[in-house]
């Protein structure tokens, strides 16, 4: 498998895919055995991945404990391993430990570690932006934990860009362990980032991990809804033959194409094996300006008036 820089703050390399563990356990969202999921656990690592996404939250905590039983027969010092707090491993936690704020971090941290069987987390983020702890709380506590040596990196997902750049500032003014990575949603279906957090991430050399590269699930060999996006289906459908793969490879592929690691989510090893295909493919450039021109978004304000007046004002010839 290929393998990616993560950002430019880390000199980390990692696998140019990611595995997910959301929906590796027991909950309603997944109901895998822990067999099964073992098994994708060890096939993913067999082609060379070595970046594993969890969180506290996923499946209340039996993802982090099967990652953990994986890590512990594996080797843990091989794997990457992406975790993030804020919504707790409790099926009703109290309201104190859900958030962004130091004490979720702490309480989380403590039971994440435990479930891992491990005494570090490569890459530590809230699970989303609670909207009331202060960024300098959140980058603050997120240090001190850099400096203990609990978490070597800092990264945060489903934040606003403009927080985003607020927390990437205040940490280098403050000389704390910089933002290393984001994580964010993005597809062929959903491409909002593109507006504010792609650019962002490129100007302040974050990694990026996209999670829900495939929609979740809609870009599947067929669009299951030709309906939703006639356009696209019809491009995918083109460039799957021309590559002699399936729509979610062709998918996952442009990704890549981004800049990006996408997060798998496999329940199986059939689904697994679906999206490593992606590892091994490269679209032309070509391909990636006609999957590009069927699924642009609407760019909003003020993005929609600069590009007329650049335009008008400032042509390039």
């Amino acid at each position: 498998m290929k393998r990616r820089l993560l950002g430019k703050h880390t000199g980390l390399t990692a696998s140019a895919l990611a595995l997910g563990t959301g929906r590796l356990g027991i909950d309603r969202d997944g109901a895998t055995d822990d067999n099964a999921a073992q098994r994708v656990l060890r096939a993913f690592a067999e082609a060379g991945g070595d970046l594993f996404d969890t969180s506290s939250a996923y499946q209340l905590g039996a993802s982090e404990e099967r990652l953990g039983t994986f890590l512990a027969d594996a080797g843990r010092d091989r794997f990457i391993i992406a975790s993030k707090y804020g919504r707790t491993a409790q099926s009703a936690p109290v309201p104190s430990l859900v958030g962004s704020h130091r004490k979720a971090m702490l309480t989380d941290l403590e039971g994440s570690l435990r479930r891992l069987r491990t005494d570090r987390i490569d890459i530590y983020m809230p699970h989303f932006d609670d909207g009331r702890t202060s960024i300098e709380e959140i980058m603050a506590g997120l240090d001190d934990l850099v400096r203990t040596g609990k978490i070597v990196h800092i990264a945060l997902t489903n934040f606003p860009a403009w927080r985003i750049a607020e927390a990437a500032m205040l940490a280098e003014c403050r000389n704390w362990a910089p933002l290393a990575a984001v994580q964010l949603e993005y597809s062929l279906l959903e491409r909002d980032a593109d507006r504010e957090h792609l650019p962002l991430a490129r100007a302040r050399g974050l990694g990026i991990m996209a999670y829900s590269p495939l929609g979740g699930g809609r870009l599947s060999q067929r669009l299951r809804n030709r309906s939703e996006n006639d356009i696209l289906a019809s491009a995918l459908a083109d460039v799957s033959t021309e590559m002699e793969a399936d729509f979610s490879a062709v998918a996952l592929a442009w990704v890549q194409s981004k800049g990006m690691i996408p997060i798998l989510g496999p329940r199986n090893e059939a689904q697994l094996a679906d999206g490593l295909a992606a590892g091994r493919m490269t679209l032309s450039a070509e391909q990636i300006e006609r999957l590009n021109a069927c699924s642009e978004p609407y760019r909003g304000q003020p993005y929609e008036v600069l590009s007329q007046v650049r335009d008008r004002l400032m042509p390039v010839e």
